[in-house]
């Protein structure tokens, strides 16, 4: 990939270094537990794929989950946003139906899930998708909020905003 590529003509694979390249760059300046705890180090991961591409669906969320490590599982740092396909994830049951070819050794989607969650990333969904999709509330997978556009706007500025 040379650098007068237009995004138009990325590979996949090009597509998918460059975007954990670039969420990765907020990682490697570290993050520190006491600025978290200001509100200063939040980050906001935007999942917008699902069964449609899986690895990009697993690389947001691989991401999102060991920078909820970092941060600390006590701090409100990360949150992990489903929209357009993304949103599929939060039906129960879906996520541990998929699995990425390429971050196969972190188990299913609903592993990560799992992981990420743990680690203290909190989960929210865009609701004109999840009413899209016909799921109800008792269908949402444990922790989901109902967060809209609203929420992701109200991040911009005062979060890294990574979407995937």
């Amino acid at each position: 990939m040379s650098e007068g590529t237009p995004v138009s003509e990325l590979s996949r694979s090009d597509f998918l270094k460059l975007a954990g390249l670039s969420a990765l760059v907020p990682l490697l300046g570290g993050v520190n537990p006491a600025s978290a705890a200001e509100g200063k180090a939040e980050r906001l991961y935007v999942v917008t794929h699902a069964d449609d591409d899986v690895d990009r669906a697993a690389l947001a969320l691989i991401l999102a989950s060991v920078d909820a490590k970092k941060i600390g599982r006590e701090l409100p740092g990360v949150t992990i946003w489903f929209i357009l396909q993304g949103a599929k994830l939060c039906r129960k049951g879906a996520a541990e139906k998929l699995t990425s070819p390429v971050f196969r050794k972190f188990g299913t989607l609903a592993d990560i899930l799992t992981t990420s969650t743990k680690a203290g990333a909190k989960l929210a969904a865009c609701p004109f998708c999840l009413d899209a999709l016909n799921l109800s509330k008792t269908d949402y997978i444990k922790g989901l909020e109902r967060k809209g556009g609203d929420y992701v706007v109200g991040q911009v500025g005062k979060a890294d905003v990574i979407w995937l």
